[in-house]
């Protein structure tokens, strides 16, 4: 059982990425898994570590997803953030 300022975290983790990634917390490592790709599990000691990396991959995914773009789409600026 998490404590209340891990579940508050895993909370706030959820709610900012619940559109991109499962999360969870399994015997203490922090996990997501990509919605887009389960076969992937990013695991780290704490939220803090799983949210920095969340936002590495996001970033990265997002890369991946705008490299078969034709330029027009790329520049027109339409993708969504998270925290």
């Amino acid at each position: 059982m998490l404590d209340s300022d891990a579940q508050s975290a895993l909370t706030d983790l959820r709610w900012h990425w619940e559109d991109a990634y499962k999360i969870n917390v399994v015997e203490g490592s922090w996990q997501a898994v990509p919605l887009t790709d389960p076969s992937v599990t990013i695991s780290r000691d704490s939220s803090m570590e799983l949210r920095e990396a969340l936002r590495r991959d996001y970033a990265t995914r997002a890369d991946q997803r705008w490299a078969g773009c034709p330029p027009t789409a790329r520049s027109s600026g339409r993708t969504s953030t998270h925290a």
